[in-house]
């Protein structure tokens, strides 16, 4: 995965960043829908970052965490 990426679920981007870590951050703008999709996903494969309104992702999922989000687009 590069540093920087956007996967599209049901048209709305979803901004990937690898950090310095490792650990990724995932963030898409405001939608419940796509919440409903994100959450379950990164949830137990790192934690929710109030103040940066996004989702910081393990380094051990970082990829199962990807290819789930990628296959989210195709339901």
């Amino acid at each position: 995965m590069q540093d920087d990426s956007v996967i599209y679920v049901h048209n709305v981007p979803i901004h990937i960043r690898r950090l310095p870590s490792g650990d990724l951050s995932v963030w898409h703008p405001f939608n419940d829908r796509i919440r409903q999709i994100v959450e379950p996903i990164c949830r137990h494969r790192g934690y929710w970052k109030q103040a940066y309104n996004n989702w910081i992702v393990f380094r051990p999922f970082a990829e199962d965490v990807c290819n789930a989000l990628r296959e989210a687009n195709d339901t």
